[in-house]
Parts: structure tokens; sequence; C-alpha cells
């Protein structure tokens, strides 16, 4: 739609706004009694092209303005701080690069962009350019089935779109659609476009659609110039984030548990880094001391060093103190009908293996701090569900095989609330809680109450 394009310029019109906004607030047009009046506006003027330039590039290739403001005003915003990341740090090399001295505070830039932008989009969102007054776009439903009718019948979609009328695949019986008009059948794709002057059609087949069929559809509106969005049945999938992946030059479909939230993630990231830094640096009185114990107490190694299982189920080698005497674990068969752990998880009261002094450590979790190297190393992250080891992954059932979806952690919502009081159906249920509703606030609480539970010695 022309409209849509006007939109999107006007946009991008404020957003290069706050992009001169925030160099000049950083800096770009000072020195000008160190340099001259005339340099000073040549290299300010060539930074704000590098910038603006650069930012258009970026905003094109993420998408930035493909998401309207008041459709979808969090994803809006995220997209458009992640886009003034990235052109903050190609634009300022560039800059470097080729203007020598950065001429501004870059770091001041950043956060004052990102002020910018961010509070431009909180306050453009709540107005007509936000909220695409009288500019919704023409929509036609291809396909009948119960995605099509979720998808029409949701308030959201009502306001941003003028739902034109459906047309089912052939087979399909246009139950779950009545309350749209059906304006014609399929042969007459090419003819029904032009004549309801359709901007989008929303592609929603059943499992009755044959495949042959959606690829015409895509094709006609392709060589008519028309977006499509595209709702299969088979999306109709709780808990997975679906996501653009090519292999090659073809694109498919990737499916992952954890929301591909690329901010929150990095800075999750971050977060483990500081934290794992910092807490190896000041815990190092208390890695030296339990060093010693298990070196003093009982023949064999500091560290007990065991295959775990991590991420989309890649083995790694995690790290902990050990506990148990040499030669424990080929005792662990014969032990297996003592364990107190219903499923495939081994734990007993009072285990003969573990030696007095890996007693103590268990019991206040200091042979989980060497895992702190494994969080440096990215196998595991400080929060998110315990790394288990590969035999009791073989006896998981198809459900609980999704706590392995994510990262591990050193501690989770059964480190501190679940501990050895609950059944491993209620452990697993417990980390499928964390993946469905993670957020760093989450993470925080949960590393708070880790200190509370160590504290209490709750370990085994």
């Amino acid at each position: 739609m022309v409209r849509n394009q006007t939109v999107r310029v006007a946009n991008l019109a404020v957003d290069l706004s706050c992009v001169i906004a925030a160099l000049s607030l950083a800096g770009l047009w000072n020195d000008h009694d160190v340099f001259g009046l005339r340099h000073v506006v040549w290299t300010a003027f060539a930074r704000i092209a590098i910038y603006c330039l650069v930012w258009i590039l970026v905003a094109h290739r993420l998408g930035t303005y493909l998401v309207p403001l008041g459709r979808n005003t969090r994803q809006a915003t995220q997209t458009g701080a992640e886009t003034w990341a990235v052109t903050w740090g190609l634009a300022g090399l560039i800059d470097m690069q080729l203007l020598g001295s950065p001429g501004i505070g870059v770091w001041w830039a950043l956060a004052t962009g990102m002020f910018l932008l961010l509070s431009a989009r909180v306050l453009l969102a709540r107005t007509p350019l936000g909220v695409r007054s009288g500019l919704r776009p023409r929509v036609l439903v291809i396909g009948d089935c119960a995605s099509a009718r979720s998808l029409t019948t949701d308030p959201a979609t009502e306001r941003s779109m003028d739902l034109v009328g459906y047309v089912p695949f052939p087979g399909e019986t246009g139950n779950h659609l009545p309350h749209l008009s059906r304006v014609g059948e399929l042969p007459q794709i090419e003819t029904l476009l032009a004549d309801q002057q359709v901007d989008v059609a929303m592609v929603c087949p059943s499992d009755r659609a044959v495949t042959g069929d959606v690829h015409r559809v895509f094709r006609v509106c392709d060589e008519a110039g028309l977006g499509v969005q595209y709702f299969p049945s088979f999306l109709d999938l709780q808990h997975l984030h679906v996501s653009m992946t090519w292999a090659a030059d073809r694109p498919g479909l990737a499916f992952q548990s954890l929301p591909n939230r690329s901010l929150s993630l990095l800075a999750k990231r971050t977060i483990d880094l500081v934290g794992a830094a910092v807490g190896i640096v000041a815990l190092l009185p208390v890695f030296l001391a339990c060093a010693a114990a298990v070196k003093l107490t009982s023949k064999g190694s500091i560290f007990y060093r065991q295959i775990r299982v991590g991420r989309n189920g890649q083995n790694f080698t995690c790290y902990k103190f050990r506990t148990m005497f040499v030669g424990a674990h080929a005792l662990q068969d014969k032990l297996r009908e003592k364990s107190v752990q219903d499923g495939p998880a081994f734990k007993i009261p009072k285990d003969p293996r573990i030696t007095p002094v890996g007693r103590i450590l268990r019991k206040f979790s200091l042979d989980e701090l060497p895992q702190m190297f494994n969080v440096l190393l990215g196998d595991m992250s400080l929060v998110g569900p315990r790394p288990p080891i590969p035999s009791e992954v073989k006896n998981y059932t198809w459900w609980q095989r999704r706590r392995i979806s994510v990262q591990p952690g050193l501690t989770c919502v059964w480190q501190v609330w679940g501990r050895n009081r609950v059944s491993f159906k209620r452990w697993v249920e417990m980390d499928l809680y964390y993946i469905d509703n993670w957020s760093l606030w989450l993470d925080l609480k949960l590393i708070a109450h880790t200190f509370r539970a160590v504290l209490m010695g709750t370990g085994m």
C-alpha cells in the first residue's frame, strides 16, 4: 500500500532525526575552536551521513519497519533498540577508519540515542501515525481452519486489518469462518484479488489443503505484487517459537522453546559472565579451602569431571569438587533400589559413597562452585534447569526432554523451592515453568533466593 509506505517513511524520518540529535548531544559540533568551523561542519555532515546510511541499511536488514508501532509496540521498540545498537557499533568503526578521531562521546551517543529512539517509539504508538488510523490493509483470508478462525476473531487483527472475506481451499467446508463472507472459490483467485482490491493475502490452509494449491496461491500473489502471510495449521504448537532458517540456499522453519529475544539473551549472557567472574574472584578463599579439604581427607583428584547433557542434547564436561570416594560411580546400580528420587534421577539419603567432607560440601552446595567455570565457557548459565547425565536423558519421556531445550544452569526453580522434597515429575514441571516464563527478572529473583537455600543447607 502506498499509504503504508508513507507511514514507514515518516517513521524513518523521525528515527533519523533522533540519530542526528543523539550525535549532536554527544559533541558532533564541538571543537570548532581547535580545528576551525569549516572542518567541524564538514566532519559533522560526514558523520551524519555515515550514521544515517548505516541506520537505513541495518533497519532494512533487521526489518525494523515491518512491524507497525500500533500493532506490536513492544516488538517494534525492541527492534528499534537492536537497530541502534548495531548502527552505533558499525558506524562508529567506519567513523574511526575514515575520519580518525571519533570526535564525539561514543558512549554518550549510545545512551542518548537509545533514550531518544525508544521515547519516540513510545510516543508515536499513541498517535494516529502509530495506530495507523485509516490505513488498515485489505486482507483476503485463503483457507478455512481453526487457525484462521482464531486469527480473524482476535481483536488485534480486527483493529489492524480490513478483512474482506475468505476463499476456502478445495475440500474445506467453511465451517470455521461463519463471521466472514465467502467471496469466491480458489480457481478464480486471480480475479478475486483484483476485484476485492486486496493488499495482503492471509493464507491459512487446513490439513485438507493440497500443497500444490498452496504453492499456486503464493505464485499468484507474487505475480500480483501482494504480500502473503502464511499461517498453516501445523504451526499450532504451544511453547515453540518459530523463526526462519536456511540450509544451503533453501529456506525453512526453525522451532525452539525459548523465545528469540536477542537483547534479553545478550543481557542474560552478560550477567552470566560478570556474575561468574566476580563469583570466582570473591569466593577464591572458599575455592582454596574446599580444594584443600578434599585433597587432605581422601585419595583422588580434587575435581570430579562428569559428562552432562546441555542445551539441545549437546554433551559437555561438568566440573565439581569431588565428594565421593574413588570408584563410587560403579556402585550406583547396586544402590539404585535405595534411591528416594523417583524417575531416572538418582538420590539416596546418607549415601555411603560420600566422604565426610563431601557431605558438608553437598549440604551447602559448595561442591558445585567449580561449575562457575562452565558458565564462563558457555556450557552453562547462572540460572537454568540442572544439567542431567546422559543415562537419565535416555529414560526421559517425550515431554520431559523439553527441559534440555535450553542452557542448563547453576540454580533453578527446583534448586530453590523443590530440591529433595518433590517427585521427578514435579521437578521437570518446575523446569518447564521456568522455560515458559523466563525473564531477566525471574533470573535475578532465583539468584537471590539461591543464597537463602545455600545458607539453609538443603542439599544432600
